[in-house]
């Protein structure tokens, strides 16, 4: 490691000769934040020149107070030296926090994450310095300092060192990616590496799709840019807002304090199906093969067509009269009204205005500029007859195959055009300034268009792993996504995480085996964990499968209280009376966790989530000899963090 212990060789009995000195800091941090949170608590907003200034003072004290309260605040995990202006050897010195903290003369004392400043703590390297000198890394526990790590990046003899140990990975930073879980995901502001921090600060406007392999931090990572750009354009994202859209409930609980705990509550986070309007009861799943065609970008043009094809002129002259005159209107003439209207650009039910106008004009013109349209009832009606309104709903009805109107039973695709029906005939009725989007490769092209018309502007950050694409609408490729998200192909840039920090390398091996079944093309990660055990195997007859499962169960969960069983759906049942006849509770979620609750999932629901401990069930049977099978046991497979147990009638050669 490319680091110089902070010890003086003539107190080697001093490991930490700066601890006192340090915390002395962070005691002067924690009364500035204090002095701060009773500068504010006196702000009096009544004290505005209008309502609304007061409105908006109230509102930004009030956020600034939560931010300034909540946990954390006044705390710093990492300092860096930079050099200052004037005498040369003179350094300035930052504290790097997770909130602001100045001394009352607006000096700061901790200095944001997010901050410009803060960026080289998190990039520089003995080879790249970054105008950065010295580097230390800080331990806390229960809210105190207790040791530090540091890196002197102007160390010669260290410059010249091989470049691949100039950049590991810091002892501390490894303790704390192999920490044990607790059920709900952690921020990891302390522990950002430099390939995340650069996709974390990457420009605001354009679609950005970060590939990254399981452990690479691509949740962690597009949680934390979100937080950035809320931090960075704080009046445009306040105005026009962030959405988060996860893959499923269970995995939003997962990851639904990460953006709190770094101090933004504003941002709406929900799966694609919480977006949709207006809702239909979804009571039924289709098919794989109907899903799939359901999903199909050409769905996207079979409703513009069927909403269009409803639109048409009349089939006979229109004859309209008016006092002692009858004004005839000829079908080609109302028909050319109908094209030009439909050529318009708002949602379709808003173009038969257009459509009214025209009429309204020409009828002005034929009455020498007088008014009549009042008076004109035939040619409303006949307007209203060659556009009429529709409704998503029916819509939608009118292209799907198999039993209409009040008979059908919907599916999740088919909601999805529904809101997309919705955006073609009434327009989009909620927008974003930034969408963020986890598991962006199992998106329909229905979806991502749904997705992509909540952020006119085309700012997103999408992030997945094309070699986890398990859905029967999934993406294979991100250049297919870009094309999805809008009605023109969005600009964007694909970035790449290629270093896991979450599962250890004898686990990734292990599933990196699998990629070549994937049917992608997929990088395999690298991890930093070198150490740790290779995946365990536990043999049974078929009808011993659940007992045995739940005695591994047991057994590992005694080395790691959250674990997780993976198994196929209809294994659930016997499973969950297995777990119970041992006292332990099969659960569906991962928040909140009692002492004794098994969160148990099929390998379709797990993908995001991750355990200490991880039993996957019947291995065989997910891998299925398809490559959306070898893509849910590459899921499965890498929940876990620490270790990993098959319980399998017969283990796959490619495995052991």
């Amino acid at each position: 490691m490319s680091t110089r212990a902070s010890a003086d060789e003539a107190f080697p009995d001093e490991p930490f000769p700066d601890l006192e000195a340090e915390r002395a800091h962070l005691r002067f941090a924690h009364g500035c934040r204090d002095a701060m949170i009773e500068r504010l608590a006196h702000v009096d907003p009544q004290s505005a020149a209008d309502e609304i200034t007061a409105e908006y003072v109230e509102m930004t004290v009030s956020e600034a107070l939560d931010s300034l309260r909540s946990p954390g605040a006044g705390d710093f995990f990492g300092r860096i030296d930079t050099p200052a202006p004037g005498p040369a050897g003179t350094h300035e010195r930052w504290y790097i926090g997770r909130r602001h903290i100045d001394d009352g003369a607006n000096d700061p004392v901790v200095v944001d994450w997010r901050a410009p400043i803060s960026a080289p703590f998190y990039r520089a390297t003995a080879i790249d310095p970054l105008d950065v000198s010295f580097r230390r890394r800080f331990t806390l526990a229960d809210g105190d300092l207790t040791a530090y790590l540091d890196e002197h990046l102007d160390d010669p003899d260290v410059a010249r060192r091989d470049g691949a140990v100039a950049t590991g990975i810091p002892d501390p930073v490894l303790a704390e990616i192999g920490a044990a879980r607790s059920g709900a995901m952690r921020e990891i502001v302390a522990t950002i590496q430099a390939e995340q921090d650069i996709v974390i600060r990457a420009p605001i406007d354009q679609a950005l799709i970060v590939q990254g392999g399981p452990g690479t931090g691509k949740t962690a990572v597009a949680l934390h840019r979100a937080a950035y750009l809320l931090f960075e354009h704080r009046r445009r994202l306040a105005r026009d807002g962030v959405l988060v859209v996860g893959p499923n409930r269970a995995f939003l609980d997962y990851i639904g304090n990460v953006l709190p705990s770094l101090g933004e509550r504003s941002v709406r986070q929900c799966t694609v199906l919480e977006l949709c309007v207006p809702k239909v009861d979804v009571t039924a799943t289709d098919e794989p093969e109907l899903a799939r065609w359901k999903g199909d970008r050409a769905r996207l043009a079979d409703l513009e067509l069927a909403a269009l094809d409803a639109i048409r002129p009349p089939s006979a002259d229109v004859r309209v009269p008016i006092g002692a005159r009858t004004h005839v209107f000829e079908r080609d003439l109302v028909a050319s009204w109908v094209d030009l209207a439909k050529s318009g650009v708002v949602p379709i039910n808003q173009r038969r205005e257009r459509l009214r106008v025209l009429a309204r004009e020409e009828l002005r013109r034929r009455c020498g500029g007088d008014d009549f349209w009042s008076e004109a009832g035939a040619l409303k009606t006949a307007v209203n007859a060659c556009w009429p309104t529709q409704k998503p709903v029916a819509l939608v009805d009118r292209i799907l195959p198999g039993t209409r109107g009040r008979r059908r039973r919907w599916t999740a695709a088919d909601q999805l055009l529904v809101d997309e029906a919705n955006s073609l005939l009434i327009g989009t009725p909620f927008t974003y300034g930034h969408v963020v989007v986890d598991e962006a490769q199992d998106h329909s092209a229905v979806a991502l268009r749904v997705i992509g018309r909540r952020t006119p502007a085309g700012s997103l950050t999408l992030v997945g792993d094309v070699a986890q694409s398990t859905t029967p609408a999934g993406q294979e490729r991100w250049a297919d996504v870009f094309a999805h998200l809008g009605a023109t192909p969005l600009a964007g840039t694909v970035a790449d995480l290629t270093i896991g920090y979450r599962v250890p390398e004898p686990i990734l091996t292990v599933a990196n085996r699998l990629l070549p079944l994937t049917g992608v093309d997929a990088t395999a990660s690298r991890s930093v964990r070198g150490e740790g055990e290779a995946p365990t195997w536990r043999i049974a007859a078929p009808d011993e499968i659940a007992t045995q499962t739940a005695g591994v169960v047991r057994e590992v969960k005694h080395r790691h209280r959250l674990t997780g069983v993976v198994a196929p759906i209809d294994r659930h049942t016997e499973i969950t009376a297995a777990l119970a006849s041992l006292g332990l509770v099969a659960v569906d979620h991962v928040h909140a966790l009692g002492h004794d609750d098994v969160p148990l999932f099929g390998p379709e629901a797990v993908k995001g989530l991750e355990f200490d401990g991880v039993v996957v069930v019947e291995p065989e049977r997910i891998l299925d000899g398809s490559p959306r099978g070898a893509r849910l046991l590459y899921v499965a497979m890498t929940r876990a963090v620490q270790e990993l147990t098959f319980v399998a009638t017969a283990p796959p050669p490619l495995l052991t």
